[in-house]
């Protein structure tokens, strides 16, 4: 092999290559930093938390000592919630569809997935925390978030007191 190969076959690998390795250290960069907004406001708030969750509209956070939930959005100009479990009497996974036009007829096309946390007081929401809604375009699939939503259930069951 001569040198000319070689200096085009590094420049072509250089080329495939170079694109994705910005994309992953652009993509870790942007979860520290959001990792770091999310440990600010809960050591603002005196929380340690020892569950998280990370996605692109979503940031979740749990002080299951403290029986605290902390929710940010970071689409929305960081706005977050912290929500105390200890008023909280039911968690519970909402999903919305519409029905299928091809595929099974048993199955909705599902629009839209979000956890549900009810007062004890009242039969309203303490909180109703977005894992996927077909309209915006920052969710990732259905099945994932469906996931999400199931696994941030049973955390936030594990922590209402009874």
């Amino acid at each position: 092999m001569d040198t000319s190969s070689i200096a085009i076959g590094v420049l072509l690998m250089l080329l495939f290559v170079g694109p994705i390795m910005y994309m992953i250290l652009k993509q870790n960069n942007q979860d520290k930093n959001r990792l770091k907004n999310l440990k600010n406001i809960s050591n603002q708030h005196q929380l340690e938390l020892n569950e998280f969750e990370l996605t692109n509209s979503l940031l979740l956070g749990l002080d299951s000592r403290a029986k605290k939930l902390v929710v940010v959005e970071p689409l929305n100009n960081m706005q977050y919630n912290i929500i105390d479990l200890n008023a909280v009497k039911v968690s519970h996974v909402s999903k919305k569809g519409l029905p299928q036009v091809n595929g099974t007829k048993g199955d909705p096309a599902i629009t839209h997935i979000s956890l549900d946390l009810l007062q004890k007081n009242s039969k309203e929401n303490a909180a109703e925390i977005v894992f996927y809604d077909e309209d915006d375009d920052t969710s990732y699939n259905v099945e994932t978030q469906m996931f999400l939503a199931n696994k941030w259930d049973r955390l936030i069951r594990s922590n209402i007191p009874t």
